[in-house]
């Protein structure tokens, strides 16, 4: 049993008469340890369904239900702030009528400073069109005012000529 195994470690005799048949000397020839090479076996994958990690990610049902708890706890907590002498549901009102109150006045400050810097680009835009009109017509005309349409070869050429 050794043997065989041994025997399936050696090299073939025609690698071991290659490498000693070498044209270098026996002192510079390379040292070479033979070990087989096996192949791995095929390696089959298995077609998996793709996962859309977009999908799994957001669910739009949890994004909402995790908002109205954490408004639900920030109105809590706010209306453990106003005083015993008011009762608690019109505490809460209160509470959660100024929260919105100050969320839209933060998203309509947000919104009309988003628009207001689209607006004023919009004008500085069109007054640099305003100021220079060859940018506005969309053609790049030369210093000379030449056709823009001319072949910069036969331009090359006839100044050439012109030179002679």
């Amino acid at each position: 049993m050794a043997t065989t195994a041994a025997a399936a470690w050696l090299p073939s005799t025609a690698s071991r008469r290659r490498v000693l048949a070498s044209p270098f000397p026996p002192l510079a020839a390379p040292i070479c340890i033979h070990m087989p090479r096996r192949a791995p076996p095929p390696s089959t994958i298995p077609h998996k369904p793709r996962l859309v990690v977009a999908s799994a990610q957001f669910d739009f049902s949890r994004a909402v239900q995790t908002a109205w708890r954490v408004g639900n706890d920030a109105v809590e907590a706010g209306s453990n702030l106003v005083p015993g002498s008011v009762p608690r549901p019109i505490a809460r009102i209160g509470v959660a009528f100024a929260a919105v109150a100050v969320a839209l006045f933060l998203v309509k400050s947000v919104v009309s400073t988003a628009l207001f810097v689209l607006a004023m680009m919009g004008l500085i835009y069109l007054g640099f069109l305003a100021m220079n009109p060859k940018e506005a017509s969309g053609s790049r005309l030369d210093e000379a005012m030449g056709d823009p349409s001319e072949d910069p070869v036969e331009e090359a050429r006839r100044i050439m000529e012109k030179y002679k």
